[in-house]
């Protein structure tokens, strides 16, 4: 499929930010404990496209492409990690921040395409099926899709070594705001996020603390008692591709099966834990399992503030008493999340994996927010996971009512809608046993839900 370009922006590849610059800004500096994690892993499989993310925008409306542009230029300016090049050296890895590349937005037109949402559909995951140079290529890249007269997708490509889950959400709401300001001829707000010098001290201050040892302690406490040996005929297999399942809950249907608890992120993902606990129970039997859960690791308001890659993942270790009821299980999660949030900085946590014994299930809940209207432009949003899943994983999205009758009560779960992704190892499982394995979640987790006090061992 080839695409005619628009002379909004220059015309280059898609992802044509292979030429180095010739001037950098900045010095080279150590790479963040998140991004060193990374580095470590992509190290030993260089050309593979394990860390390549995305997420697409629908604008729905009259686009001003050249404040589109601007915007995108304006905020890569402000988000040092983004126009970041990382390289090997004698003394470990290094990264050296670099100007914002030109253009920082192509555009590519596909609306004479017998079907443009497709193309482009194409075009984005052919994107992200190549592995970013990190030492040659910028992390990520823009480019926009004309679709229709007023309908076009704008897709963010990135290394999953410049962003996490929530600095996607940073830098796709930062954008968003500098966009409706140059729509309507104003000057943005200024910025709320920190240099990387500012992210780095602050990770420096954390290891020489007290906290860093008292996290340390904590984890080596959890796993001091080791897990169970696996069963015989436990299944163990190699990482593999994703094939994915996907299921809307709309408010209604989301207050049925997780209640009306309080509004905060430890109420929907505690529950939605415990039913991945119960899952877990059901196929393998175990009682004392792992459900690993990522965490922003953000505390200072810097982190908070700041586009970045800080993310770490929590082994939670859950114990699974089949004479109690759901209710239980769920307030013994929320006390392990609980915990577990309050030494969330502390890496390394992850318990050895036994030979044989299945891999610990991920339960990543990006429940961050709604990104706001591109000034006149309405939007959705689209996520494309990325990376290789052992067994089966759980991604978990906010969307806006689904049904429209869902209504803000103060104090209470706001008026939403959960999508959930379940990502399977494609070499284990085909579409339908996804499709299978996500029934039977929902089956039980509604079981739970209309019998929380019965005993475990009798929804099975």
């Amino acid at each position: 499929m080839t695409g005619r370009r628009t002379s909004t922006a220059p015309a280059v590849a898609p992802r044509g930010h292979a030429v180095v610059p010739a001037r950098v800004r900045g010095r080279p500096r150590p790479l963040a404990a998140a991004q060193l994690g990374i580095w470590e892993s992509r190290r030993h499989a260089p050309t593979a496209s394990l860390y390549e993310c995305g997420v697409s925008l629908t604008l729905t409306g009259v686009l001003d492409r050249l404040a589109l542009h601007r915007a995108v230029t304006h905020v890569l300016d402000e988000t040092e990690t983004l126009r970041t090049r990382f390289h090997a050296t004698p003394d470990g890895p290094r990264r050296t921040p670099g100007p914002v590349p030109a253009p920082a937005l192509t555009v590519t037109d596909l609306r004479h395409e017998p079907d443009p949402g497709a193309a482009a559909d194409a075009r984005m995951r052919a994107a992200l099926a190549m592995a970013t140079d990190l030492a040659r290529q910028d992390p990520c890249a823009h480019e926009l899709f004309l679709l229709g007269p007023e309908r076009a997708v704008l897709f963010l490509r990135y290394h999953h070594i410049a962003l996490d889950g929530y600095g996607q959400y940073l830098y796709l709401r930062r954008l968003a705001e500098v966009y409706a300001a140059f729509e309507s001829g104003r000057t943005p707000p200024a910025t709320a996020a920190a240099p990387s010098d500012r992210l780095a001290a602050d990770e420096a201050a954390y290891r020489r603390s007290p906290q860093y040892e008292e996290d340390a302690a904590y984890w080596r406490a959890e796993y001091a008692r080791p897990l169970p040996a696996p069963r015989p005929g436990d299944p163990g297999a190699p990482p593999g591709p994703a094939v994915s399942d996907t299921v809307l809950l709309g408010a209604p249907r989301l207050t049925a099966l997780l209640g009306d608890g309080p509004a905060p992120f430890g109420h929907e993902t505690a529950t939605l834990v415990a039913a991945t606990a119960l899952w877990r129970y059901d196929r393998h039997g175990h009682t004392d399992l792992v459900v690993n859960l990522p965490v922003t690791a953000r505390r200072s308001r810097a982190e908070l503030d700041t586009p970045a890659q800080l993310a770490n993942e929590l082994p939670l270790r859950l114990a699974v008493d089949p004479a109690a009821g759901f209710t239980a299980l769920v307030r013994h999660t929320a006390t392990k999340v609980r915990e577990a949030l309050r030494h969330q900085r502390h890496r390394g946590a992850l318990p050895p994996r036994t030979s044989g014994a299945p891999t610990a299930p991920q339960v990543n809940v990006m429940t961050f927010g709604t990104l706001p209207a591109f000034g006149s432009c309405r939007v959705t949003c689209r996520q494309w996971p990325m990376g290789l899943v052992a067994d089966i994983d759980l991604n978990v999205y906010r969307e806006t009512d689904l049904t429209g009758d869902g209504a803000a009560v103060p104090g209470h779960l706001p008026a939403h809608g959960l999508r959930l992704e379940f990502r399977a190892n494609s070499h284990r499982y085909g579409p339908d046993d996804v499709s299978r394995h996500r029934l039977r979640f929902l089956d039980l987790l509604g079981a739970a839900a209309g019998r929380p006090d019965l005993p475990l061992a009798g929804l099975l």
